[in-house]
């Protein structure tokens, strides 16, 4: 009788616990109608938007499935308790696979499934080995694309830069997959006009990349930069940095960590060069901006937003636009992805004007398609970067005349 009465004493919590539950339901659905984000934070990337209503769309289910996204982006709280959740279940398995590995007696410089992706070495988060097999009928498409492209365009100087990374090359065997190496021939470039960014080993992988996020470290970064000012024939001596290397945090955790719901559990130093660059104004998607990236305010220990690659260098947008003011050193155009982040300051310390797209956000961002020849005409643009790893050389969406 006593548990009876203990069971009813508040029914009120049920209810209240339901209204509460169809409280935020609703107003997630007002929101993902009404206002909704632009950005999933969480995922770094453009948050799924409410798709329009097409009958075809019904039919099919992919109107239905869109509503899904859309909520799974837009609605409260979702993508904090889906990074909860994602934390909760990489401290078990990194525990676990720590436990396994020492209780089997295994060498920790060996690979070990992590949530699609694999842990290697002391920490290292790394993409599994992309054997040529598996990009192959895609580099050559995209070698039959640029070319096209090169020919299109004689009045424009172009070069390209493959930079490897983890998933060229097997670490455990050393044996390198030669994606890069089967796609430069191909090219219809001056070999003079073709650069590769090399990783021969764990060891110069571990010394130039991040260990949580997929770039390349501040020494990776900036050894590209001296490849590129070669390749680029850039005016003027490179820029040397301007001190000693400083660490800006010890509890960075980068992409590859939060994929798999890691951020936090793994972590490291993160530590980049002051440079002294040259004045220089900044566009961003047609907007003026303060700067691209926050180097300044990071280095002097004043920043306030959680430390991430891109928000260190500067992040991915569909334009970005660098003027120093000068007059008769010419204008780069450089196509790439994020890898390019850490260099365009540099790059563009050479330069009257750097412009730097994104084929991923450009029409999202300047409201219209990208047109090369428009593009290149309007801002007296010569010469022409490709730039990226294997996504962007196997992706379509790159391709500059798509």
């Amino acid at each position: 009788m006593e548990g009876e009465t203990k069971g009813k004493q508040h029914p009120w919590l049920g209810k209240l616990f339901i209204l509460a539950i169809l409280a935020i339901l609703t107003a997630g659905l007002l929101r993902t109608v009404f206002w909704p984000k632009e950005i999933n934070g969480y995922e770094n990337r453009y948050a799924n938007q409410m798709p329009s209503f097409t009958l075809s769309g019904f039919l099919d289910g992919t109107f239905q499935d869109g509503v899904d996204s859309a909520l799974m982006d837009q609605v409260q709280l979702a993508q904090a308790m889906k990074q909860t959740y994602n934390q909760t279940k990489s401290r078990y398995l990194a525990g676990a696979v720590e436990s396994i590995t020492q209780l089997a007696g295994l060498d920790p410089y060996r690979y070990v499934s992590f949530q699609g992706l694999c842990l290697y070495g002391d920490g290292y988060i790394v993409n599994w080995t992309r054997p040529l097999s598996m990009g192959q009928e895609a580099l050559d498409r995209k070698a039959d694309a640029l070319n096209s492209t090169f020919a299109n365009h004689p009045e424009l100087t172009f070069y390209t830069y493959y930079i490897e990374k983890d998933t060229d090359l097997d670490f455990e065997t050393g044996t390198k997959t030669g994606l890069a190496d089967y796609l430069m021939p191909q090219l219809n470039l001056p070999e003079e006009n073709k650069g590769i960014y090399r990783v021969d080993s764990f060891a110069e992988f571990a010394e130039k990349f991040y260990r949580t996020d997929t770039h390349w470290n501040y020494l990776g970064s900036y050894e590209g930069y001296l490849q590129l000012h070669d390749l680029l024939c850039c005016a003027g001596d490179p820029l040397q940095p301007a001190g000693e290397a400083v660490e800006v945090s010890d509890t960075f955790s980068g992409v590859k960590a939060s994929t798999v719901g890691a951020d936090g559990v793994f972590t490291e130093t993160f530590f980049a060069w002051p440079y002294e660059f040259p004045a220089m104004t900044v566009t961003i998607n047609g907007q003026p901006a303060e700067d691209y990236g926050s180097q300044d305010i990071y280095l002097s220990g004043q920043a306030t937003d959680v430390l991430t690659y891109g928000s260190f260098y500067g992040g991915d947008n569909g334009e970005t636009v660098f003027s120093t003011g000068t007059e008769g050193r010419g204008n780069l155009l450089v196509i790439g992805e994020s890898f390019d982040n850490a260099v365009l300051k540099l790059l563009a310390s050479h330069y009257d004007n750097l412009y730097s797209v994104d084929l991923r956000y450009y029409e999202h961002s300047m409201g219209q398609p990208f047109d090369l020849t428009a593009y290149t005409q309007a801002n007296d643009i010569s010469t022409v970067l490709l730039m990226g790893n294997i996504d962007y050389f196997i992706q379509d969406t790159f391709d500059p005349e798509a």
